[in-house]
């Protein structure tokens, strides 16, 4: 067994028995997922669907991209590499190249080729974390993604364009080696300990988002009412990668209904 979005971290043999007795004894759902025109079995904790969660992340001062994600498509590269003064005036990761001795066709070599987009001597060195991270005016970013909205990207385009495991986060998928099924769920309480994902944030914590600290130094947004099942806040975005039939299947299962999404994905910044 392996996580299905990092092919190169396997889980142990403890672990995976963990994994699969978990979903034995939690209600699941058997569906079919389409990933990247690709169907798979699946297997879903519905209830982890239910965690309340909010979203709302261009009014959050905390910052989440804390790791380098684990591929980038061919696409990322391309809306880079077209706005590449935008994306150094937002991360300053040109800039800092530049003062480590690479010329800008090194660079752009780089980004084209290497898979964190800069030469590996200098992932968890020069940088601590993904190049995409940003602050823009007081907003804690993705790069690909604003520079995405700033060229009238829709939803489906921009979550075409950034990598699948930023894209889909906090969910978790874990699979068989062979991909024979997939185990997909959102990281709770209950659940964390087999997650990959780190989950620890306002966005899907409803105690966290109240508490003093949190509302000192985010004032705005994060609204007590706007927490919704994760399967209502993410509903487009599941649909897009997932496909239709796995957010319905949900839906359906859990008696809920869908309500209108929130523009908050592609909203202008």
């Amino acid at each position: 067994m392996r996580y299905f979005m990092h092919k190169g971290f396997q889980i142990d043999y403890k672990l995976a028995k963990k994994i699969r007795n978990y979903f034995s004894l939690v209600p699941t759902l058997k569906t079919e997922v389409t990933i990247g025109g690709k169907k798979y079995p699946a297997l879903v904790d519905l209830k982890s669907f239910l965690l309340p969660t909010n979203f709302d992340c261009f009014n959050c001062l905390t910052n989440c991209c804390v790791q380098f994600p684990y591929e980038f498509s061919e696409k990322s590269r391309e809306v880079i590499l077209e706005n590449l003064e935008e994306y150094d005036s937002l991360t300053q990761a040109v800039s800092i190249l530049k003062e480590e001795g690479l010329t800008e066709k090194e660079i752009r070599e780089s980004i084209k080729n290497d898979p964190m987009l800069i030469p590996q001597e200098h992932v968890k060195k020069t940088f601590d974390r993904c190049t995409c991270s940003c602050i823009h005016v007081d907003k804690k970013l993705c790069a690909i993604h604003k520079i995405c909205i700033d060229r009238g990207m829709n939803l489906g385009e921009i979550i075409d364009t950034k990598p699948l495991w930023c894209s889909i986060y906090p969910l978790e998928i874990m699979c068989e080696e062979d991909e024979s099924l997939l185990y997909i769920m959102v990281p709770t309480k209950k659940n964390e300990s087999m997650a990959m994902n780190d989950t620890d944030f306002p966005c899907m914590d409803i105690t966290k988002s109240t508490s003093p600290y949190f509302r000192r130094e985010n004032p705005i947004g994060f609204k007590k009412e706007e927490y919704k099942p994760f399967i209502i806040s993410y509903y487009s975005v599941l649909e897009h990668i997932l496909g239709h039939k796995f957010v319905e299947n949900i839906l359906s299962e859990l008696s809920l209904k869908n309500l209108p999404d929130v523009v908050q994905y592609s909203k202008k910044i």
